[in-house]
């Protein structure tokens, strides 16, 4: 005879979890009535840790094919255009000083626009989903179709090194 083991259960409670996180709140003071930090890009209205930048793509870039973009950017597509540009847009990812992951938030038009080079746009907008731009995430050019703008908020330790490249 085999013995089994006897579960209890309690069917007086459904289960719930709930999950919260406030990590990204700043409790500092703001410097200005701006309401702008030491390095001069704005801090979010609703206290948000770090500063909200916004990735444009240019009006002749929206919703175009690979060729297409390469040869608005003035570079030969080559037999396999695709391929290219995925290329180019990986090492501008690399280059871009951001962390290696930003949360992706509503795009404001107050928002700053620190890279308008179209392959920062392109490397920002293909590797991000709908909530987080991933830098080592596979570039998707079908989104491009859809999406021209994205924007995200960068802690301040990186906020600070953007800043310099936008004076």
């Amino acid at each position: 005879m085999i013995e089994t083991a006897h579960l209890l259960h309690n069917m007086s409670t459904p289960p719930k979890s709930v999950v919260k996180y406030n990590g990204l709140r700043n409790d500092a003071t703001i410097a200005d009535i701006n309401c702008t930090r030491a390095g001069g890009l704005p801090l979010s209205n609703d206290g948000a840790f770090g500063a909200f930048i916004t990735f444009r793509l240019p009006e002749n870039l929206r919703r175009c094919g690979a060729e297409t973009v390469l040869k608005r950017l003035g570079l030969q597509p080559g037999s396999t255009p695709e391929k290219t540009l995925l290329d180019l847009i990986e090492v501008r990812a690399k280059e871009l000083r951001l962390p290696d992951a930003c949360v992706v938030m509503p795009t404001n038009i107050d928002h700053s626009c620190p890279w308008p080079d179209p392959l920062a746009i392109l490397a920002v907008i293909t590797k991000s989903s709908a909530s987080i731009w991933l830098r080592s995430k596979t570039p998707r050019l079908s989104v491009l179709r859809k999406t021209s703008a994205i924007s995200l908020l960068v802690p301040p330790v990186f906020a600070d090194q953007i800043e310099g490249l936008s004076s």
